[in-house]
This record gives structure tokens, C-alpha cells and sequence, in this order.
């Protein structure tokens, strides 16, 4: 399948320059689930082994930002999940009756292909993006994890990435349905101004290119239209217990990991999930995850 791909945010080729780097060497360091956003940690003990420990966490992520839609036993919800990846949330909750129908959408030609070939019963993937995105009937609820960061990019201006973050947020509430829910979890800065910084750098070059990150208040200016925040939460530290484990795992799968990316690419990788774990810690970034429910009717705000 090919399509042209509209995006205001990061572009396809730089989307395709990370999470095309290859399913096989992101399995290595992701766990079972292979879900690529922070993981939930509360009640797991830290002495458990991330073999045990991390998909744990991350199925209670998932669990949770089911809870946030309302997606209960027996629903049976139609759900949109922006930014997919290679499937977490779809098939999760295609395994059981809180979603009947879910679609996913995402941009890495790879991860799609990846989706497609896994055929989940229920679930529709798309090479879309959500600036494309044109359902043929209403969601229930709608979940992102991850993708929020992409939506604008590093040389944008503050009015330029409210105006982006507002046109998704005017989307979702025009796919779903009167009283529909929407989760969001996305990293934000938090106790730095932006991303500038010998890390911030490196990432923005050799990780994420052109990526940069909300700040909460323009989440919150973009969405006060739209949405009501029922729940909002902070957690730092659950992203930077989710770095360790995959840098942990990253670490003892080195020698297959070279084979797969080159001894240039592992140390790129180590070096990112290690800088990125410490960015968390000092409390420079931290993580949001928001629960939403659609207005009725979109609020007229004074500029």
C-alpha cells in the first residue's frame, strides 16, 4: 500500500528514519507487547526482572488509558488509536470485549506492514495520517500514546504549534460521537525551556528529527475548545523506569543488536535511552497522561 502522507509535524522520511530502523531490532529491546511508549509502574516491585516486570507494566498502561475512555466489560467500543506503532493497544484490546472495532493509524511504512501481517481480529491499520484521517462514521473514544510529539516540529513558533495542536484536537472532537472519550499520553517539557542541550541535540539529529515537544499549556490552550480534562497526571519517573528496562534489555542483546544496526547504531540507541532516562530523573521532561471527554459543542474562547 502507498499513499501520500500529509503532516504538518514530522514527516514521513523522518518518521520512516526511526521506526523503520527495523521490527526485529526494536524486538529485541521492547518487551512481548511491543509497546514504544512509557509503561505504568505502580504496585511493581523494583526488584522484579524486566522480563516479568515490564510487560506487566506496560499491559497496565494499556489497561489504564482503556479505563480513561470508558471502554468497560462488554462495551464492545469503536476506538481510533493516532500513532499505533506495531500494535500494543490493538491487540489488547482485541483480545477482549471492552473494544469490538478499533482502527490504528500510523506513518512508518514498516510498522503497517508489521500490523497487516499480524491480521488482528477486529482491527483495521492504516498508512494514514491523522491530517488525512477521514472516518466513515463516529468513534467512541479515541487513544494516542506517543504521537502527540510529532505533531509540530523543532523550527515551528509557539502560535504555529497551538495551531497544529488545535487542528487535532478540532479532528477528534469531529470524529467522535456526542459524549465520546479521548486519552492522551505524550512526553512534555517540563523544567527546561525547550530541547537545546548537547542531548537535545543528538536526539534531535540522530534520534527523532525535527521532533520537538508540547509544553502542558499548549495542550491545554489547544484542547479547552474541544474537550473537558477529567484526568490529568504526571510521571516522570514511570518513563524513566521504562528507559531502563529497555536499555537494560538493549544492553544483554547487544551482539544480536550490532548485527542488526551496526556497532555506530547500538551505541546511538544505548546512548539515547541512557541520556533520556537521566532527562527524566532531573526532571527536565516529564510525562502526561490526560484523560478528555468531548464537549457538546466546540467553546468560542477569546483569543
Amino acid at each position: 500500500m502507498t499513499t501520500a502522507i500529509t503532516t504538518a509535524g514530522t514527516s514521513a522520511e523522518d518518521i520512516a528514519f526511526h521506526y523503520d530502523l527495523g521490527n526485529d531490532f526494536y524486538a529485541l529491546w521492547l518487551d512481548e507487547t511491543l509497546a514504544y511508549t512509557a509503561a505504568k509502574w505502580d504496585g511493581i516491585p523494583r526488584d522484579e526482572p524486566y522480563a516479568t516486570a515490564l510487560p506487566r507494566a506496560q499491559r497496565a498502561k494499556l489497561d489504564h488509558h482503556l479505563d480513561l475512555v470508558g471502554a468497560g466489560p462488554g462495551d464492545g467500543l469503536r476506538i481510533l488509536d493516532v500513532g499505533c506503532g506495531w500494535g500494543a493497544m490493538l491487540a489488547h484490546a482485541s483480545r477482549g470485549d471492552r473494544v469490538g472495532e478499533a482502527v490504528g493509524l500510523t506513518i512508518s511504512p514498516a510498522q503497517y506492514a508489521f500490523l497487516a501481517a499480524r491480521a488482528l481480529p477486529g482491527v483495521e491499520a492504516r498508512l494514514e495520517s491523522w491530517e488525512d484521517h477521514a472516518p466513515e462514521r463516529p468513534y467512541d473514544a479515541i487513544v494516542s500514546m506517543g504521537a502527540f510529539e510529532h505533531f509540530a516540529t523543532a523550527g515551528m513558533t509557539r502560535a504555529e504549534r497551538l495551531g497544529v495542536y488545535a487542528r487535532y484536537f478540532e479532528s477528534c472532537h469531529r470524529w467522535l460521537r456526542p459524549g465520546g472519550r479521548m486519552s492522551l499520553q505524550s512526553i512534555g517539557y517540563d523544567g527546561v525551556a525547550d530541547g537545546t542541550g548537547p542531548l537535545g541535540e543528538f536526539v534531535g539529529s540522530d534520534i527523532f528529527p525535527n521532533c520537538t515537544l508540547p509544553r502542558l499549556s499548549e495542550i491545554a490552550a489547544a484542547c479547552d475548545p474541544y474537550f473537558s480534562v477529567v484526568v490529568l497526571a504526571a510521571s516522570a519517573e514511570d518513563y524513566a523506569r521504562t528507559l531502563a528496562a529497555w536499555s537494560a534489555r538493549l544492553l544483554k542483546a547487544r551482539e544480536a543488536a550490532e548485527r542488526l544496526v551496526g556497532a555506530d547504531g547500538y551505541r546511538r540507541y544505548r546512548r539515547y535511552l541512557r541520556g533520556s532516562e537521566v532527562t527524566f530523573l532531573r526532571g527536565a521532561a516529564t510525562l502526561y497522561r490526560i484523560g478528555l471527554r468531548r464537549r457538546d459543542e466546540p467553546l468560542r474562547l477569546p483569543v
